[in-house]
């Protein structure tokens, strides 16, 4: 017996409907600890102070809130008009109770603090500023569920089970460094591909500044047209890549001793991928549940979170510093490749049938192997040997141009092995057949 695909996802003859005082019966005990949380908030209100900042307090609200959403979700609250609400108040207090907790940890890290004190007393300003917004956030959303509690009748638990998740750290403190460095000497190569990538994400992340230049009004109308959640989810991925690339290749060798611009620039990941994450929560609130026209409950969020203030005070402030970051991640990434890269320029034979797909195939993968930035050379041309198009696109000129030899230009090490594939007819016959790479060049295989 078949199955159609469709009939996978239709799956109401296997669903059971349950009345929403049934359910408010199953979900109580389980949402129990996450609504204790609001007699924390409470007393904080009540004593007039702010300690909805300490982390073990966020790391509760995160654990439980996520919780609660999950159960919430398996039970598709967001479809029930009863309890939708519950379930966008539930959500509101896991992002911001993120949002601060990420901001919180930006601030005690005493690289960020020194790396972003160089933008002044602002961030400082900003920062506080930032955390006072998500401590407004956290208490609303802790009091609309505490007044939804008693509309869907669901208990408040007096008793407050906090739960340390060992997040007291008030200073930095560190194990004694007692790894050695290994030799690291052939590691140059993997370097410079770190740093060209590092570059390129640079540059696609400052592209933001000409959506979003400092001072721009109305910057939710952006939003999510030229920068959304996705386009910051995808870049923070691409960071968060290089920083495990840079702990699993690089870490531990004696290249980050003698090039020490390397360990500045890994000491901007953290801050970095941080202030992403805040971007990200901020830009996917305002997306998914402020913006969302559909939603019954839509209205009522924007007067809990109002917009303009979410707009400015959290996703405004995390992009500014992340891109002031990039700007300073790009210097010492400029900074890095001076001491790596040897510019040369040699004057190679072409292939004897000239750049089709397999040569310039083979010319791009050892430029992208260094990670090096090479040029190709013809005549008043310059075309990207790292990439294989443009290789193309060249072939056709020097074959217009009847050339015999080119030029490239770039890094010593790229061009060495670019020689021998030269010297072997770039691997392949007098015909255009492929034959066997010599042993150095073993990683185009």
């Amino acid at each position: 017996m078949t199955t159609d695909f469709l009939t996978l996802f239709d799956s109401k003859e296997d669903q059971e409907i349950i009345s929403e005082e049934e359910f408010g019966r199953i979900l109580g005990p389980f949402a129990g600890p996450f609504l204790s949380l609001s007699n924390y908030v409470e007393e904080d209100l009540n004593q007039g102070g702010s300690k909805l900042l300490d982390m073990e307090f966020l790391a509760n609200v995160i654990k439980h809130s996520s919780d609660v959403e999950h159960f919430l979700d398996r039970y598709r609250a967001r479809n029930n008009r009863n309890w939708i609400y519950f379930r966008e108040i539930t959500a509101t207090a896991k992002n911001f109770g993120k949002a601060a907790f990420l901001l919180e940890e930006v601030k005690k890290n005493s690289h960020s603090e020194r790396l972003l004190s160089r933008e002044g007393s602002d961030f400082v300003q900003r920062a506080e500023s930032a955390a006072r917004f998500f401590v407004e956030i956290i208490r609303r959303s802790f009091m609309e569920l505490q007044a939804e509690a008693r509309r869907l009748n669901l208990g408040v638990p007096m008793e407050r089970p906090l739960r340390s998740y060992g997040v007291r750290l008030q200073n930095e403190i560190i194990l004694p460094h007692t790894i050695e460095e290994t030799d690291g000497s052939d590691k140059a190569h993997m370097v410079k591909k770190l740093v060209h990538g590092f570059s390129d994400l640079a540059q696609d992340a400052l592209s933001l500044e000409r959506v979003l230049p400092p001072g721009a009004e109305d910057p939710a109308s952006k939003i999510p047209a030229e920068v959304n959640e996705g386009t910051l989810r995808r870049l923070g991925t691409r960071l968060h890549n290089f920083q495990s690339w840079y702990d699993t290749h690089i870490e531990h060798t004696r290249i980050v001793v003698d090039i020490p611009e390397l360990k500045a620039l890994r000491e901007i990941f953290p801050a970095l991928l941080n202030l992403f994450k805040i971007a990200t929560i901020s830009a996917h609130y305002f997306e998914r549940h402020l913006l969302v026209p559909s939603s019954p409950v839509a209205e009522r969020l924007r007067d809990m979170v109002p917009a303009s203030r979410l707009v400015d005070e959290s996703f405004g402030f995390s992009l500014h510093y992340l891109l002031r970051l990039f700007h300073m991640g790009r210097g010492l990434a400029d900074s890095i490749l001076n001491r790596l890269v040897e510019i040369v320029t040699y004057e190679l034979p072409t292939p004897r049938i000239g750049f089709h797909a397999r040569p310039s195939t083979r010319v791009a993968k050892i430029v992208q192997h260094y990670g090096a930035d090479v040029k190709l050379l013809v005549e008043d041309q310059v075309f990207d040997a790292g990439s294989v198009l443009q290789m193309l696109s060249a072939g056709g000129y020097i074959v217009t141009k009847r050339l015999g030899t080119v030029r490239f230009r770039g890094d010593r090490q790229a061009l060495n092995d670019l020689k021998i594939l030269a010297e072997h007819n770039y691997g392949e016959t007098q015909n255009g057949k492929d034959t066997p790479l010599p042993d150095a060049l073993s990683y185009l295989k």
